[in-house]
């Protein structure tokens, strides 16, 4: 009987890698790197297609192709006709641009894919091993990993899970603990993650990266498609504080914030339909670098154990504020808010730091709530949960712009209260 979780050849039809890139919200990029590793699995970009239209058609194309099984010859046509049709002035030569933007999105597909049938199977083969291709043009980091044996559940699979780099043809294969014992394999040492330092052609930093691995490919692309704001979210996490905001700035595009809000609203049915708190939590955004060079100025001594903000099943269903009505009807969110709260999060007015409730106070643009009122994110830091510790928003609701503005009380951080 097949190993059902065996590599699949680019040509064959293969349903999840297929769903991987059809899901992709496409978006234009002038390069590669504009974007975090992580959020390549969810957004499609081709690096220099600057208009919609274009982006739109090369998606369709590399989505056609996988679904058809076609070779890289078929994806070259439909390339061609779609740079005719906007006129678009690629750099490098037609073969090796091609060449990069198939084998990248087949492989990357292929991979995650295979991770979702991994994960779905981990029951029965819960141990990965490393391999590589096995010939001359193995990069010497990635044939030191060759063999190297991990439960699919260990850190190593976050980073190391491959494609590794451009070009990268390592795959994995999964072991029962039977099938490990029979053939006299063992798990291997803990692995020491060595990192480096990816600086831009001024010198300044802009990426660390595992050593051996290309930047932006630092990342499961299947952990990365099924919980992209938990890979992203890792990513940003391994980095020094410095690079942290920046990555967040150029990151949480359009694209990937309506990524975001998907997840957000999945996550809201998810908490409806359970009935009751299960201690889950939801990554809606992530304090970019304004917020963080603020913070790092007004409160020197705080220490943030991470940038990522949730929201906690245990007050998703309180956070719109009904039970306020009542009392302060002023008070409650709609529903439509509610949903764009990544979107809320990510387009402030301004951030405002509360002196006497240690917490950061977020004022979404448009803000006007009525009546001289701006509405407001209340977020708590290092707040622990099962998944870590993050800034949690703790509610919704809105203040009167005088009160905002009493700069005894509140520390304007970003933008300003008006």
């Amino acid at each position: 009987m097949a190993d059902p979780v065996e590599v699949r050849p680019f040509g064959v039809r293969f349903s999840e890698a297929i769903d991987h890139l059809a899901g992709k919200i496409p978006e234009t990029s002038l390069r590669h790197d504009d974007l975090a590793g992580p959020v390549h699995a969810k957004v499609f970009t081709v690096a220099g297609s600057t208009t919609a239209d274009l982006v739109r058609d090369l998606h369709q194309a590399i989505v056609e192709a996988k679904a058809n099984g076609s070779t890289i010859t078929d994806f070259r046509k439909d390339f061609d006709t779609a740079v005719q049709r906007h006129g678009w002035s690629y750099r490098g030569k037609r073969g090796w641009r091609t060449r990069v933007i198939f084998d990248t999105n087949m492989r990357s597909a292929h991979m995650a894919g295979r991770w979702q049938q991994l994960v779905a199977n981990a029951d029965r083969r819960p141990m990965l091993q490393y391999r590589t291709a096995g010939d001359a043009r193995v990069r010497p980091a990635h044939r030191q990993w060759q063999g190297k044996i991990y439960p699919i559940t260990d850190v190593f699979w976050q980073t190391h899970y491959p494609p590794n780099g451009w070009g990268c043809r390592c795959t994995v294969r999964a072991y029962s603990q039977g099938e490990m014992a029979s053939k006299g394999l063992q798990v291997s040492e803990p692995f020491q993650l060595k990192t480096r330092t990816v600086t831009d052609v001024d010198g300044m930093p802009t990426d660390q990266v595992p050593i051996g691995i290309d930047p932006g490919w630092d990342h499961n692309v299947g952990q990365s498609w099924l919980s992209p704001e938990l890979a992203l979210g890792r990513k940003i996490a391994r980095l020094p504080r410095q690079l942290q905001g920046a990555v967040v700035d150029k990151t949480i595009t359009p694209a990937f914030q309506q990524v975001l809000s998907d997840r957000w609203a999945s996550f809201r049915s998810q908490v409806k339909a359970s009935g009751k708190p299960q201690g889950a939590a939801q990554i809606i955004g992530f304090l970019d670098s304004a917020t963080l060079d603020g913070l790092a100025t007004a409160m020197p001594g705080l220490q943030l154990q991470s940038t990522a903000v949730i929201a906690q099943d245990n007050r998703t269903d309180h956070l719109a504020g009904a039970h306020k009505a009542g009392s302060n009807p002023a008070q409650v969110w709609s529903a439509e808010a509610v949903d764009q709260l990544p979107a809320e999060l990510r387009n402030y007015q301004a951030v405002l730091w509360d002196r006497i409730g240690q917490v950061l106070v977020v004022v979404p643009m448009p803000a006007d709530a009525g009546a001289g009122r701006l509405q407001k994110i209340v977020l708590r830091p290092n707040v622990r949960t099962k998944q870590g510790s993050a800034l949690s928003v703790v509610s919704l609701g809105s203040a009167e712009v005088t009160d905002l503005a009493d700069a005894k009380r509140y520390q304007v951080l970003v933008g300003a209260v008006k």
